[in-house]
């Protein structure tokens, strides 16, 4: 049964920003390729940004897609399907690949896993893969994720929430800017909001389908993981670096998981990472 979100939900203006929206930045100076860049979860194509001035000042023409039933359309989101997101993916890859010699593409987090199962269709010159998500909970939960969605068909990741905690309200209000957190009614329209288990079960399904195809990932690969990471962790990464039969490398870096951001605690490392790993496909 399709999810229809509250009314609360479908009045906020979320992710209305013009920063949300995806945007194409074109190279400075001579073109050396097309770099694709595909946001994560619950992200949007403003994630991508620092890394596509980056990209574009050392040469390289920069797509950053949204991917269906993100920004905006977040609402909509329970009701999408992982192979909605791949196909985005490929059709990307395939339109810049009919006017560049290489493209290469940067995908973060479930971006990354996104990026990992398109290849098979559409392959482009070389991934780089940032904190890359593939492993939903441990053995635990995969053993128990029938019962799991049997009994807790909803989830209310709010329901408990601490509203006075400074890293809540940036949290909310990266999402929603305008909304008034201290307003008694709208916290208690937050605790309410419920995750249908249905999405959980597809991000689900799309960590196993990338982790299966990691194993047919013949482009470079460069893999970055933050040690700081809390939400994909360094020994699941490291199992996915095993699987790539193309590895060019797996670098560990001192930050959390919003890499593609200053905040993320190792931009610099990050940017290097990637920009070095571009200048090498290039060359080849």
């Amino acid at each position: 049964m399709p999810y229809e979100p509250s009314p609360f939900l479908r009045s906020l203006p979320v992710f209305a920003g013009e920063e949300h929206q995806p945007f194409r930045k074109s190279a400075r100076g001579a073109v050396r390729g097309a770099a694709l860049l595909v946001h994560g979860f619950p992200g949007t194509p403003a994630d991508m940004r620092p890394l596509a001035w980056s990209l574009s000042g050392a040469g390289w023409d920069v797509d950053a897609p949204l991917l269906p039933g993100f920004g905006p359309q977040i609402v909509t989101l329970p009701n999408r399907r992982h192979a909605e997101w791949r196909d985005a993916v490929v059709e990307r890859v395939r339109s810049l690949q009919q006017d560049h010699g290489k493209v290469i593409v940067v995908g973060h987090s479930l971006g990354a896993s996104v990026a990992v199962l398109s290849a098979r269709r559409a392959q482009a010159d070389g991934y780089a893969l940032l904190a890359p998500y593939w492993r939903f909970g441990g053995a635990m939960t995969h053993m128990l994720w029938p019962l799991l969605r049997y009994y807790f068909g909803r989830w209310r990741p709010l329901h408990r929430a601490d509203f006075s905690d400074e890293r809540i309200q940036q949290g909310v209000q990266a999402i929603i800017p305008d909304l008034d957190i201290d307003d008694p009614a709208v916290q208690a329209e937050l605790r309410a909001f419920v995750v249908p288990t249905q999405l959980l079960s597809e991000l689900r399904r799309l960590g196993i389908a990338a982790g299966k195809e990691a194993r047919r990932l013949h482009a470079p690969t460069l893999v970055v993981q933050g040690v700081r990471d809390t939400l994909v962790k360094p020994p699941d990464t490291e199992r996915l670096v095993e699987r790539l039969p193309s590895m060019r490398r797996y670098e560990k870096v001192d930050g959390s998981h919003s890499l593609p951001l200053p905040a993320g605690g190792a931009w610099e490392r990050v940017a290097q990472a990637v920009l070095g790993f571009a200048d090498e496909v290039a060359g080849e």
